[in-house]
């Protein structure tokens, strides 16, 4: 038997069962792997039968290992499940009835005459739309598959099992309700299209697996961004990335003006710049290793206090430290202090931008419409449901709580480009204590 390895995670899992007598043959097969695979058996079921889930170290061998198994156990190969897959094809993700549906009354209150006297309520309030509608905790997940991971840009439902993930953990860390949209566009100009089509339904919306390119052309051909729109590298990739640098600098105890750090492949980050110079840094480096190569980066080296690796130097240089930040390779969540990635910061600038969008809302500062809660939340706000892991059920969501640290940083990413470079000496704070929103998950990041 194998013996299980802290690598060794259920992304390459596949649960068998068998008969007993074809313990020896599964035994066997493990013998002859071409990598490492952990082995856990399941407590026994009725009869004379085994449950084995067997982990990979790579996809290669867990190809090869359930290539292996069909061919020496046969028909004693009874069922073979891959755990991914059986997750995928759940959607990862469901809706909820929030409205009481128990009983014939009930049901009138969605019929087309109470419909009828929302919607001319909203005929002659449009402000209001927040206020007496569900979309104050509603997101749009938009990818154009353009940038999934490390693959070439693929058809737009390829990308739904990775924006389905995003979904969960976005849902998970901020309580709202993050419905996951493919699109299938052109260019940027139809991606802008989208984004306004779909802006009256949303209170936020999320651009991911989407190439930089795409985004930063589909926001100057937008009209008017009237719905917060982040996506995964300038906001994402960008804030996360620059409170890891900043957690760096100071367990060194180097002050961000005093710090010289070089960027390498800068273009794959986005406006990273933007946030690098607006927490403090003097002395960046926008090193393109295209133009310049790998070479004069070893130079540079010893000068340097970090480099931010954003291509994946396969030899980068010993002098100084390396924040790995590729954004098509990003570290697993459940080891996410080895490097940043955009699920850090996502959650607190999304629950900032939806909690901004709903204090400028006209609607908050008028009265509400005759049998209409008052509150800031709209009854309907006590469905969302927080899950912890390992919870059985659902629990109430704790009340939403604002996130003055995050609230700054997007405000400061607003005017970002009209900064000049040394308008500002520090950061809002350290990364490290921001409140519950993921990003403080990096402040080990280079423990």
């Amino acid at each position: 038997m194998s013996r299980p390895r802290d690598d060794l995670t259920r992304a390459f899992t596949v649960t068998i069962r068998v008969p007993s007598r074809a313990l020896r043959g599964v035994d066997e097969v493990l013998a002859m792997r071409p990598g490492t695979v952990a082995r856990r058996d399941h407590a026994p079921g009725e009869g004379h039968y085994r449950r084995i889930s067997l982990a990979a170290d790579s996809s290669a061998t867990l190809a090869w290992l359930v290539g292996a198994l069909r061919q020496r156990l046969g028909a004693d190969l009874l069922h073979i499940e891959d755990p991914v897959f059986a997750v995928a094809a759940s959607g990862k993700l469901t809706q909820s009835v929030c409205a009481e549906v128990a009983v014939g009354d009930d049901l009138s209150l969605l019929d087309v005459e109470a419909d009828r006297r929302v919607v001319r309520y909203l005929t002659t309030h449009p402000t209001h739309t927040d206020r007496v509608t569900g979309r104050p905790r509603r997101v749009a997940l938009l990818s154009d598959a353009s940038a999934v991971l490390d693959f070439e840009p693929l058809a737009a439902e390829a990308a739904l099992p990775a924006v389905e993930s995003q979904a969960v953990h976005l849902h998970r860390a901020t309580g709202l309700e993050v419905i996951p949209i493919p699109v299938a566009v052109r260019d940027a100009a139809d991606l802008a299209s989208a984004v306004t089509m779909l802006a009256p339904g949303f209170a936020a919306m999320v651009l991911v697996h989407t190439h930089v390119r795409r985004i930063h052309a589909m926001r100057a051909a937008l009209p008017d961004e009237a719905v917060p729109l982040l996506d995964t590298v300038d906001d994402g990739l960008a804030v996360a990335t620059t409170a890891a640098v900043l957690t760096h600098l100071r367990r060194r105890d180097i002050a961000p003006n005093r710090a010289r750090v070089a960027v390498v492949d800068p273009a794959r980050g986005g406006n990273l710049a933007g946030p690098l110079i607006g927490a403090g840094i003097r002395e960046l480096i926008l090193y393109d290793p295209v133009t310049y190569g790998v070479q004069p980066l070893h130079s540079l080296a010893a000068e340097l206090d970090l480099i931010v690796d954003l291509l994946g130097l396969t030899m980068p240089p010993d002098e100084v430290a390396v924040l790995r930040a590729r954004p098509e390779t990003p570290p697993p969540l459940t080891s996410a202090t080895s490097a940043p990635r955009p699920l850090h910061a996502l959650p607190g600038l999304l629950q900032a931008a939806v909690t901004a969008r709903a204090d400028r809302s006209p609607s908050r500062r008028g009265s509400p419409p005759h049998g209409c809660s008052s509150s800031r939340h709209p009854p309907a706000r006590s469905c969302r449901r927080w899950i912890t892991p390992g919870s059985p059920r659902p629990s109430p969501r704790p009340p939403c709580t604002p996130c003055p640290h995050l609230t700054e940083i997007t405000a400061r990413k607003e005017h970002i480009g009209t900064m000049r470079p040394h308008a500002s000496e520090n950061p809002t704070g350290s990364p490290g204590a921001f409140p519950a929103t993921g990003i403080s998950s990096i402040a080990g990041a280079f423990s």
